[in-house]
């Protein structure tokens, strides 16, 4: 009789992939609604205080009914939660004074950072697929953007800005990996939220009532933002990237411009550049590689060739 078929099993790794992908989909949906309500009078700032405030609430009923855990959290929730805060503030300032290809660009270095810290900390060189997935990636966000063909303007605080944004990208990243095995993806984000919810609450003081924020027609979207542009899709990068490692789920994530020049051409009637479309395959090549390579790790850079086996000796025929 035939043997009976293995149930089909996804990896470890390939499901914290899709949970990446699926999150750079709801971030790229959550920037088209979030650009409708700038439009439509919410500021910047107005929004970043809503997505936070909402994901906190949000995370915290979950928390409470699923994972339960008094302790807040110490230093690195806290510089996680600014971190989260600070790349929203700094990527806003950094379009605002700067072409959006550049930004983008420069916020999606993100990856090369955190590849950086991961051989300085552990003195090792990164996988050969690695090193060749980080510099596609990182090709395909600047082909999206079409920097290339664009003669754009530099101001140095939008510079500063956009390398802060990518900084402080990396540092979320790097800090939500440190602390997902201690709180759980929920966890994490409930916390780093409450911290950034703080943060905002403390900026729009000094700004006064945030009254378009409460415009009946403009609900819909700042809930959109604030759901599925934030709470589902932070978590699913966080528990993504405890599966993954920090660098592999960083270059997954570029899949957000990707993503969002996509939807734009389905729903907003915007085309797709040849070059964009050889960027999207760049990316997509870049995170498929990283799924279908042997995950070794990194390569030690002060290794050692090994002594070759010493041959056992002969036995002499008696």
């Amino acid at each position: 009789m035939p043997k009976s078929s293995r149930p089909f099993k996804l990896s470890r790794a390939a499901v914290g992939f899709a949970a990446i992908a699926l999150a750079a989909m709801l971030w790229a949906i959550a920037a088209i609604a979030a650009s409708s309500l700038f439009q439509s009078g919410v500021s910047p700032l107005e929004l970043a205080m809503a997505r936070a405030i909402i994901a906190a609430i949000g995370l915290g009923v979950v928390h409470q009914l699923w994972q339960p855990n008094p302790k807040f959290g110490d230093w690195h929730i806290l510089a996680l939660g600014l971190s989260l805060a600070l790349v929203t503030l700094a990527y806003y300032i950094a379009i605002e004074r700067l072409a959006v290809a550049i930004a983008v660009v420069i916020q999606y270095t993100a990856p090369v950072l955190i590849v950086i810290w991961a051989m300085l900390k552990h003195r090792k060189v990164p996988a050969l697929s690695v090193t060749i997935a980080l510099i596609a990636a990182i090709a395909g966000v600047t082909l999206i953007s079409e920097l290339p063909t664009g003669n754009f303007g530099l101001d140095g605080l939008g510079l500063l800005m956009a390398c802060l944004s990518a900084f402080c990208f990396a540092s979320y990243t790097l800090l939500s990996e440190s602390a997902v095995a201690t709180y759980g993806a929920v966890g994490v984000m409930f916390r780093a939220f409450t911290v950034s919810s703080l943060f905002w609450i403390a900026v729009q003081f000094t700004q006064g009532f945030p009254a378009a924020l409460f415009v009946p027609e403009h609900l819909p979207g700042v809930l959109l933002v604030g759901i599925g542009g934030t709470l589902i899709p932070f978590s699913l990068y966080c528990w993504g990237i405890e599966r993954v490692q920090s660098e592999r789920g960083a270059i997954a994530a570029t899949l957000e411009p990707l993503a969002a020049a996509i939807f734009a051409w389905i729903g907003l009637g915007q085309t797709l550049s040849v070059m964009q479309i050889l960027g999207g395959i760049l990316i997509l090549t870049a995170v498929v590689s990283l799924q279908i390579k042997p995950q070794h790790g990194c390569i030690p850079i002060l290794q050692v060739c090994p002594h070759p086996p010493t041959p056992s000796p002969k036995r002499e025929k008696g």
